[in-house]
């Protein structure tokens, strides 16, 4: 293996808190523990991100009822702040929506072809040592 690739694949295990022994002919069982390790890592801070997203889709909501009141009322000071409000729900609402929705491809992505998110930090690892 070049050692270019070696000092690839020490970081990323250090990132996960595995030491390597490289010399060690049984370095496949190491770098799969490490692969299926990032793999439930991507899978568990889309999760995350997920349950932040549909936060916001609640919090927008929350705000959304609390500006109907302030939209209905007819003055111009309380239309003006429901506006407000209905500005900071729908902000909320398409955060919230992008935020799942890119997650959710990254999970689809983790279960259907994992070697593609190995591959891409793999990269930036590289690139990231030059």
């Amino acid at each position: 293996m070049s050692k270019e690739v070696i000092k690839i694949l020490d970081a990323l295990a250090k990132k996960f808190g595995l030491a390597i022994d490289w010399t060690s002919a049984n370095v496949l069982p190491y770098l799969q523990q490490l692969y299926r390790k990032y793999v439930t890592y991507e899978i568990t801070t889309s999760t995350v991100w997920m349950i932040f997203g549909i936060g916001l889709l609640l919090f927008g909501n929350y705000i959304k009822n609390k500006a109907k009141p302030y939209l209905e009322s007819g003055d111009a000071d309380d239309c003006d702040f429901g506006f407000i409000l209905m500005g900071l729900s729908i902000g909320a609402f398409i955060i919230g929506i992008a935020i799942i929705m890119n997650r959710t491809f990254n999970i689809v992505t983790c279960v259907t072809f994992p070697e593609k998110l190995i591959i891409k930090e793999l990269t930036e690892i590289y690139s990231s040592m030059k």
